[in-house]
């Protein structure tokens, strides 16, 4: 599992293992950080593709993916 903060968001990324075929998924979960007029709220992202051979390029994706989400204010970023 791989926690960072970034801008307003802390990513969480970590990777879960497939019974079929030793291959490992991606997951993602984004939280907004609290401020003085908000609440912190989370978003998860549990299906991500592509699949890796390991756990470790799965979590690189899942943060690499997270950062730009923050950067660039995805839509797909709800929170």
């Amino acid at each position: 599992m791989h926690r960072e903060e970034r801008g307003r968001y802390l990513i969480e990324a970590s990777a879960f293992h497939l019974g079929d075929g030793n291959k490992w998924q991606p997951r993602l979960t984004m939280t907004r950080l609290a401020c003085a007029n908000a609440l912190s709220k989370s978003q998860s992202f549990p299906g991500l593709t592509p699949l890796f051979e390991t756990a470790k390029g799965a979590v690189r994706y899942a943060t690499d993916l997270g950062r730009s989400m923050a950067d660039e204010g995805s839509p797909r970023l709800k929170v």
